[in-house]
């Protein structure tokens, strides 16, 4: 079973649990959700600014103009090289969209071939690799930092869950999202809003090892971060990210 097969077959089709709003309604995509209408320490992120997603390689002709229609101006994609190439974009060729493509970590950590060889860490140093990956980091970033006001950047990976949790954890991170709306964000993609917000914000134990799993794994991945670089603004500096670009990319996700 595939990654989009699995995830229907999790959800009972096309997730719906989280708030609508948040979920973009896209009859060909999965995993699509805004990065918007959360609080952080400077107000709250702003609508139509980041999406996060699945691989696009299997959005309709409708659906690549829902996503147009959004507002949707870059596109990055940070799956590996063998992956774009056998399922490459397709919002990625429309007219004024602009794309780049950054291997964040070449291998799929949600592909259901690799549970067999998984343990409890396995995530986990998937993770820091890629926090290692400064300079792909650099170049997310730099190209986060070209969107105008009114565009919106969508990235993703094959399943919106890692690479692209990453990557949704520093740009929160960047806002000054709270650690715990950081690792919820992340969680939404491994279950359903109450089973997560009860986890997350209600301390109650999970009730599946998988969420747990994920749990343990985003919030070391945190403290690791926050214990050797102090903020998540100190470590994008390390990556050479620049100031103007850190506050370029802040100010185009903050209202």
């Amino acid at each position: 079973m595939g990654i989009r097969e699995r995830w229907r077959a999790f959800w009972g089709g096309q997730p719906t649990e989280l708030e609508p709003d948040r979920r973009l309604d896209l009859r060909t995509g999965f995993n699509v959700r805004e990065l918007g209408g959360y609080a952080v320490e400077r107000g709250a992120t702003s609508w139509r600014r980041f999406v996060r997603s699945g691989s696009l390689d299997m959005l309709s002709p409708q659906d690549q103009e829902r996503l147009y229609a959004y507002g949707v101006r870059l596109v990055l994609d940070l799956r590996g090289d063998h992956e774009v190439s056998v399922a490459p974009d397709k919002i990625a060729r429309m007219p004024g969209v602009r794309f780049l493509h950054v291997p964040l970590y070449d291998i799929d950590l949600s592909d259901p071939s690799l549970e067999a060889v998984r343990d409890d860490d396995f995530r986990t140093l998937g993770y820091l690799t890629m926090l290692a990956n400064k300079d792909a980091i650099r170049r997310i970033f730099s190209f986060f930092a070209t969107a105008e006001p009114q565009e919106c950047v969508l990235f993703h990976c094959a399943a919106g869950m890692d690479r692209t949790g990453v990557t949704a954890m520093l740009l929160l991170g960047l806002a000054g999202a709270s650690r715990e709306r950081i690792v919820a964000d992340y969680c939404y993609s491994f279950g359903s809003d109450a089973e997560v917000d009860a986890s997350v914000f209600g301390g109650k134990a999970p009730k599946r090892r998988e969420l747990e799993l994920r749990l343990e794994a985003i919030r070391t991945v945190l403290d690791r971060l926050r214990d050797g670089y102090g903020t998540v603004e100190n470590y994008l500096l390390s990556c050479d990210v620049t100031r103007e670009q850190l506050e370029s990319v802040r100010s185009h996700l903050l209202t």
